[in-house]
């Protein structure tokens, strides 16, 4: 366990990435009664490099949180990773878990331009061409490979959520549209904090994390690219209290969030959109008739 006794985090905020989940976070860790954890995402559940760890490693990134009433994390990996689900469950059986859904081609396509933008793939001869390349991503056994290049993938959100609500009560989940970040902002609000039974926070729900690019792909490959070889090495090679330093400074994030510029993508052809709509069209309707969502 943690060297606070009793600590156990209560809440996660489980995706779906390029959805507003970075607005979620910092929207919560300004309220007073939140603690969340030194950085955003830790992928303590997700890679199991990570998780082999034990929760006293996991616990380590949230030490000052005492008898917070909610004590929250992230793992935009989670929503995808089925196999995680478990871990989750044996880790706290009620746990809170938040699911941010934006309209599911905008946020393939989202996905599409931040992995080419950011290396993790070259570009497609178009957008659309991410279905055919995707055909076998479901048995990809890397999850980072897997969120990465699974764009339509990470839309099928129906797909997702069913396997969660096999395991979890479907009460202690809560399903958030991005569009009522800007929309409609006090039911955001209300839905939220009522949620996790805290009083409703009256800041201002910042969006933030736009679609952008590196500034130095370089930089980008060698810091913040799990798969990037050097970067394996030097992973490899040095001492496990090191890292964990490391992990805990959040430099990583402030180096990837130095290295971004904002930049945005040529819109979708109506061809294009309708394609990718017909592809997401049996997982919507799903979504409507067992979880009441719909954009």
């Amino acid at each position: 366990m943690s060297e606070q006794k009793g600590i156990r985090v209560n809440t996660l905020i489980i995706g779906a990435g390029r959805s507003g989940t970075t607005s979620l976070y910092s929207y919560l860790k300004a309220h007073p009664e939140v603690c969340f954890s030194y950085i955003k995402e830790i992928p303590f559940f997700s890679l199991k490099e990570h998780f082999v760890r034990g929760q006293k490693y996991y616990h380590s990134f949230f030490r000052k949180c005492g008898t917070a009433p909610v004590i929250a994390s992230a793992d935009t990996y989670l929503l995808v990773d089925h196999e995680a689900i478990s871990r989750v469950h044996a880790y706290n059986p009620e746990m809170k878990i938040l699911v941010m859904l934006r309209e599911p081609v905008d946020r393939a396509y989202s996905s599409y331009n931040y992995s080419v933008n950011f290396g993790h793939h070259k570009a497609y001869g178009s957008f659309v061409d991410s279905m055919e390349w995707e055909k076998e991503i479901d048995s990809e056994p890397d999850i980072v490979r897997r969120n990465n290049l699974g764009h339509f993938y990470g839309s099928l959100y129906h797909k997702h959520l069913s396997r969660w609500t096999m395991i979890f009560p479907r009460e202690q989940l809560l399903l958030l549209k991005t569009s009522d970040l800007k929309d409609h902002p006090q039911k955001f609000s209300n839905d939220l904090f009522s949620f996790l039974g805290i009083p409703v926070y009256e800041g201002e729900i910042e969006r933030v994390n736009a679609a952008a690019a590196p500034k130095n792909k370089t930089v980008e490959k060698l810091f913040m690219d799990r798969n990037n070889l050097p970067r394996r090495l030097l992973r490899k090679l040095t001492p496990r209290p090191v890292k964990n330093l490391i992990m805990r400074s959040g430099i990583v994030d402030k180096l990837h969030e130095a290295n971004r510029k904002e930049q945005s993508a040529l819109p979708l052809s109506q061809e294009e959109r309708r394609l990718v709509l017909s592809f997401f069209r049996e997982d919507l309707q799903l979504l409507k008739k067992e979880f009441g969502i719909e954009f």
